[in-house]
């Protein structure tokens, strides 16, 4: 015998084993990625089309959530001169603001109060009623 193990190739469960845990390992990566396209990732992502990169894969979402009672958004302030990025989107910078409860009030609005991110789903686009910051 030359050690060569010649019933290998064809014993059926090795390789559909191996193609079950490559296929779940690369489902998982992919999960990951998709969890991460917005910089917080405990906040929620602002999926809109207009923020959708060329390659479709949510580059410029902005994050959003309810932070210390408050809803807040991902935005642009400083970084808005050094990143490049469709307008009224967001990077991977990392500046927030609290947004105005009304959608038609701007810096100094009242705040959207919340104890759940879900509750800032209806003002995630609405505009920073605080100052853009780190």
């Amino acid at each position: 015998s030359s050690g060569i193990n010649a019933e290998w190739p064809l014993r059926p469960g090795i390789h559909s084993i191996f193609e079950m845990k490559a296929t779940l390992l690369i489902l998982a990566a992919v999960l990951c990625y998709a969890e991460t396209v917005c910089v917080w990732g405990e906040w929620k992502c602002n999926a809109t089309e207009s923020c959708a990169s060329t390659r479709g894969d949510g580059t410029f979402y902005c994050s959003y959530g309810c932070y210390k009672g408050y809803c807040a958004s991902q935005c642009m302030g400083w970084c808005a001169s050094t990143d490049i990025h469709p307008s009224g989107c967001c990077t991977t910078c990392k500046e927030w603001c609290y947004v105005s409860a009304d959608p038609d009030s701007g810096l100094g609005a009242d705040y959207k109060t919340c104890s759940t991110h879900d509750e800032c789903d209806g003002v995630a686009s609405n505009s920073c009623s605080s100052a853009c910051t780190l």
